[in-house]
């Protein structure tokens, strides 16, 4: 059998070894494995590979950040257009009898609707996809990866970036801006910093939360005179349901392009006390040298879970990741597309009650050891 594989959307740290993972798999099973540049929109114009790759190569690759094949940011029509003629007869004249999607929110959208038109021409072909998003803000999976490992790059840097804040005698806020469109997952994650320096105390700002300036500056106030870091995710509202800090323009997706909400707190609570303000930006997405263990073991079974998929027939899934309380395991689990595609994951409330507690049981063995650090 013939597998065409892409990637999509934003890259994460481990979205390479997703990536390895399959091409190993479909190996193993004797089928051929070939590679979209690009993703859909590289497919779309015949931008395909074969993936040779020695076994050397390939685990260089795993643990190389960004995109191996390349991303792309495309929205498909909606199914029945004639975009689908040209994606199809690239499908039959490749002879490609599956292909698996790397990617998040979006890509699951392109997932459900080729496996729509598929349906609708009666060709015969499987499609997964494949969960990749540092957001975590897929449904149907209790984590996504890319995520872990993104959560313990930001804990590491603002836990250094704190202590470094505070080495002079006018100590000083510390804020960072994490990415986080729709979820707040990552800033949320950031409380894990609290248990890396000794007395510590961290302020998390979400979209799940609308918050204001006034509350926000009544909130460091009463936190002013110790270490603080103030965690904001790039997506926080106000009260009225619009973006703290947003450009006036809009992206491919027609999302308003995000970024500089940091920077706005930053500069509101110079009122208060000396701030610095750190902007991780896309090197939360990329630092390879900060990959959880158990993130990367993960990222792979996914997508060996999906070649079994392909290989027994099956379309139309995605491969979500289950959790086993004690003693932490993981196990894939299949979720029809349709459950998946157009929905996203918030951060539930039960896991922000209790000073967070709830959400450090989550995230602490995802991420793995980390490490401590004392001040004075």
């Amino acid at each position: 059998m013939r597998i065409l594989i892409a990637q999509s959307g934003g890259p994460t740290p481990v979205v390479n070894a997703s990536l390895v993972g399959a091409i190993k798999r479909a190996r193993e099973l004797g089928h051929e494995i070939l590679g979209g540049i690009y993703g859909i929109e590289g497919i779309l114009e015949d931008k395909i590979i074969p993936l040779t790759q020695s076994d050397v190569e390939l685990e260089k690759i795993s643990h190389t950040p960004g995109a191996f094949l390349g991303s792309c940011r495309y929205v498909l029509p909606e199914p029945g257009d004639e975009e689908y003629d040209v994606l199809f007869d690239i499908f039959k004249s490749r002879k490609i009898k599956a292909f698996l999607y790397i990617g998040g929110n979006d890509s699951m959208d392109s997932v459900a609707k080729i496996c729509s038109e598929a349906e609708r021409r009666h060709f015969p072909i499987s499609v997964i996809g494949i969960p990749k998003t540092i957001d975590n803000d897929l449904v149907e999976s209790d984590h996504c990866p890319g995520f872990a490992s993104a959560a313990r790059f930001l804990n590491i840097v603002a836990s250094e970036f704190v202590v470094d804040s505070i080495s002079y005698s006018k100590p000083s806020i510390s804020v960072i801006e994490t990415m986080g469109r729709d979820t707040g997952w990552l800033a949320a994650s950031l409380k894990l910093s609290e248990r890396l320096v000794r007395g510590l105390k961290v302020l998390i700002y979400l979209p799940e939360e609308p918050t204001s300036d006034e509350e926000i500056l009544y909130d460091v106030q009463r936190l002013k005179d110790g270490p603080l870091l103030v965690s904001v995710s790039e997506g926080v509202m106000d009260k009225e349901g619009n973006y703290l800090k947003s450009a006036p323009v809009l992206d491919s997706f027609g999302h308003p392009k995000l970024g500089g909400v940091g920077e706005h707190v930053a500069s509101l609570l110079k009122k208060v006390k000396k701030v610095k303000f750190v902007n991780p930006g896309f090197t939360q997405r990329a630092a390879s040298h900060a990959v959880s263990s158990v993130d990367f073991q993960e990222a792979q079974m996914v997508a060996s879970v999906a070649v079994d998929v392909v290989n027994e027939g099956k379309s139309g899934f995605f491969v979500g990741i289950n959790r086993e309380k004690m003693n932490y395991h993981s196990s894939a689990k299949l979720v029809p597309i349709d459950k998946v595609a157009n929905k996203v994951r918030k951060v539930p409330k039960k896991l922000l009650e209790n000073d967070m507690n709830g959400f450090m049981e989550y995230l602490e063995p995802l991420v793995g050891q980390m490490p401590e650090f004392i001040i004075r």
